[in-house]
């Protein structure tokens, strides 16, 4: 893929998303886009738009790329719907040669500061009420992983589809497989007695994934969102770290912690360690053993 096609692409659909019909594109800027996609700053005559784009490689087809991009707009479009968090708006996913691009609203970011306020808005989100099934409409991706969003009336047997997913990508053996084959069986015992229903999670919140805009209001952004325990979103923010006691404690006014939470979030750090060895390869695999052998013992 080339900027001259990428451009080309972008200038032919600027009048389907608002732009006015003489816009043209005045500059465009590479900017750090995480370790998936790439990703430009995109100017024109009377906006900046973020673009972020994926070619084809041995990981990921060229209708995988645009069905990323769907996703996330998908999912982009389902935290607007709440109203709860401010997140980029998703104008437009298209093709290209060899992969495809999202058109995002570019928001001039800076560190957020204002912890406090993100641990509310993000319980507003989980305590907002949607479906009475877990999953989402589509599958999406977590990082460059397919990620399963089947529709569930438990939100274990999802999570129990998602687990198996990532260990058979994984392809343990020996001990590290008993041990994945023993969680899938007793996975139920974790969740006795919870009353779960369906919470809509950003899913990939780690602190990359987060800023502020200009006025300091937090943005979240880069989402694989599904309907599904609002714990499981606490566990990669707690993995990578980067969040204050100010947002857990904002947090935990309004959603409490209930009994076995700390060994629940174990689980859900697994599935993200499981997710990274799968990306990354063998630095986990140390991390996915000890975290299977604590949740067991």
């Amino acid at each position: 893929m080339s900027n001259t096609e990428l451009i080309a692409e972008i200038t032919k659909v600027l009048p389907q998303i608002g732009a006015a019909p003489e816009s043209r594109i005045t500059r465009m800027t590479p900017v750090s886009g995480g370790c998936i996609s790439t990703a430009h700053i995109v100017e024109t005559s009377d906006q900046k738009y973020f673009v972020k784009s994926h070619t084809a490689d041995s990981f990921m087809t060229k209708q995988m790329c645009k069905s990323m991009f769907e996703a996330e707009l998908h999912g982009l479009n389902a935290l607007r719907h709440t109203h709860t968090i401010r997140v980029p708006q998703p104008f437009h996913v298209g093709d290209l040669s060899s992969g495809a691009f999202l058109i995002l609203e570019y928001i001039p970011l800076t560190r957020l500061r204002d912890h406090h306020k993100l641990g509310h808005q993000l319980a507003n989100l989980h305590l907002f009420e949607g479906p009475s099934q877990f999953g989402f409409d589509s599958n999406n991706y977590i990082g460059s992983t397919m990620q399963p969003n089947g529709w569930h009336d438990t939100w274990v047997h999802l999570l129990q589809e998602r687990l198996q997913y990532q260990f058979d990508r994984a392809q343990f053996t020996g001990h590290m497989k008993n041990m994945a084959d023993k969680l899938i069986r007793r996975l139920t015992q974790f969740f006795k007695g919870l009353d779960i229903r369906p919470s809509l999670v950003h899913g990939d919140l780690w602190a990359g994934n987060c800023a502020a805009d200009s006025s300091g209001e937090p943005v979240v952004f880069d989402p694989a969102v599904y309907w599904g325990h609002h714990e499981a979103e606490l566990s990669i923010m707690r993995m990578f770290g980067g969040f204050t006691l100010d947002f857990y404690d904002a947090y935990h006014e309004r959603i409490p912690r209930a009994p076995g939470f700390e060994l629940r979030a174990q689980i859900y750090e697994l599935y993200h360690t499981v997710n990274h060895y799968n990306m990354f390869g063998s630095g986990y695999l140390d991390q996915c053993q000890r975290l299977l052998e604590r949740i067991l013992q």
